[in-house]
């Protein structure tokens, strides 16, 4: 028999009161028995912000913009709705013809757009599949815990392989040297809080191109009736190319309009992590 999120919470709770120690025992376990408990049914409504700078070249030849869209987003039940504002549309027909005219004119809303594909918009109203065949991808590195606002939490580290991030096996044989980090936090009954991935690499196709890359990510999530949601997601990447140099900054912010969050703690997962972790490397 498989336990809701309600039910499983209030087994853990008891579990505690006689086993203190046993709840601490094996955070990659409980994380896996808590994404297993999230199957994604509960009736959601939210708007999705995608805000981002982009700079690229460099010298005289820079050229820097920043774009922003809204998205409203739903699952009631009969699969993922996606609905562009007629603001963001009206902006991306006129930098499509803005683009026309002139080959190099910014397309801020467009690319705003374009940065979120389908896929990935599922996954930010319900996380926990996708978390945990990412998870399954990484090599678990050690556990440690952390003293937060709401209690005590716990922190998964990873080892990525260079499959967990490319996933398109072409390009990985170009990749000369990978690495790569994945930090989990998790509250007392397993499910996520935050995460945090890094990695950096460098490569070479041919004889002549040569590519260095990194990136950061960092994502805190909240629990919404049997939906893991990301609730918010900071992100950094930047690579330099014997082509081509750019960096882009950016953050999605996901408001709720149904159902709402509620103010409870331990099953909800809410906890005020502070910004400036310390994480062993």
């Amino acid at each position: 028999m498989r336990l809701n999120p309600p039910q499983l919470h209030r087994v853990l709770l008891v579990s505690s009161l006689f086993f203190p120690t046993a709840l601490y025992a094996d955070g990659l376990a409980d994380l896996h028995q808590a994404l297993d408990s999230l199957t994604g049914t509960t009736a959601i409504s939210a708007t999705l912000t995608n805000r981002f700078t982009e700079k690229r070249g460099e010298g005289k030849d820079l050229k820097e913009q920043q774009g922003a869209a809204d998205i409203l987003l739903s699952d009631e039940g009969a699969g993922l709705q996606i609905t562009y504002g007629n603001d963001v549309l009206y902006a991306m027909e006129e930098e499509a013809r803005l683009k026309l005219e002139d080959e190099d004119a910014p397309t801020p809303t467009r690319d705003a757009v374009n940065n979120l594909e389908a896929s990935e918009l599922k996954t930010i109203l319900s996380a926990a599949t996708n978390l945990k065949r990412f998870v399954q991808k990484a090599s678990f590195r050690e556990e440690e815990e952390q003293q937060c606002d709401a209690g005590r939490v716990r922190i998964l580290t990873f080892d990525l392989p260079l499959e967990a991030v490319i996933s398109n096996k072409k390009v990985r044989d170009y990749v000369n040297d990978f690495d790569g980090q994945y930090h989990l936090w998790i509250d007392e009954q397993g499910f996520p809080l935050k995460s945090r991935l890094s990695f950096a690499g460098d490569g070479r196709a041919f004889i002549f191109f040569t590519m260095q890359a990194e990136s950061q990510r960092t994502t805190h999530y909240e629990v919404i009736g049997d939906r893991l949601v990301v609730m918010d997601r900071a992100y950094h990447s930047a690579y330099d190319s014997s082509w081509d140099k750019s960096e882009t900054r950016g953050n999605e912010t996901l408001v709720l309009h149904h159902p709402a969050p509620t103010p409870e703690k331990g099953l909800l997962a809410q906890c005020n992590v502070p910004a400036a972790d310390t994480i062993k490397s």
